[in-house]
């Protein structure tokens, strides 16, 4: 009975040295891609506001809000709307690098001439970088600090398409301004409250190609 008594005891105590981490990965990962998804609804459905460009569908910070409800914390909803939009007599309205590439794109046609920066470029360091959804779960790192769960992934590498598989048919990416590859640098922050985990900040950033 000491005997076992004894290893019960040594197995708590390697439990508290080891941290006992308390979130899953897959969980984590999960929600990323949730909020991947969601927020590409932020840059559609453009319509004309006077001389400008706004999403018909979402274009109050209420609305914004009841889309991402229980995916983000207060913080990280204010910054994912800041880098997207900005505040015309109470209705948001896109920023300037989106509001240049609807008028150059012509998006109401399917031509696309004298872009100053293609799709790819203009959401290249936002939340809507359609890149962020092929990051390798095997690059990314977890850290557990307290109720906080940090995600980064330095210089990860992503591929959109292999020219030499595609063909042709990556000129189709390439309209767009996808690239073939690209690197990034990612951080993303979660806080744990009674709903489970919410993202409270994030940075998406150039990588530095080490290859």
């Amino acid at each position: 009975m000491k005997f076992r008594l004894k290893m019960v005891g040594i197995g708590l105590v390697f439990l508290i040295l080891s941290g006992c981490s308390t979130f899953d990965e897959r969980e984590i990962i999960y929600h990323l891609n949730e909020i991947f998804s969601t927020s590409s609804q932020l840059f559609q459905n453009h319509s004309p506001y006077g001389e400008l460009f706004y999403n018909e569908q979402f274009h109050t910070f209420d609305e914004i809000k009841k889309l991402l409800d229980t995916k983000v914390t207060e913080d990280g909803l204010s910054y994912m709307v800041d880098r997207i939009f900005e505040e015309d007599d109470e209705v948001l309205v896109y920023k300037q690098p989106f509001q240049t590439y609807i008028q150059e794109s012509n998006v109401y046609s399917s031509t696309t001439t004298n872009l100053t920066n293609g799709y790819y470029e203009t959401v290249r360091e936002t939340i809507l970088n359609p890149g962020l959804r092929l990051l390798p779960e095997d690059e990314l790192v977890f850290e557990e600090q307290g109720d906080t769960v940090v995600v980064t992934g330095e210089n990860v590498y992503i591929e959109f398409y292999n020219e030499e598989e595609y063909g042709g048919s990556a000129h189709q990416y390439a309209r767009y301004g996808y690239p073939a590859n690209d690197v990034l640098s990612v951080t993303f922050t979660f806080v744990k409250d009674e709903n489970g985990y919410l993202l409270d900040s994030f940075k998406i950033e150039d990588g530095e190609n080490v290859s």
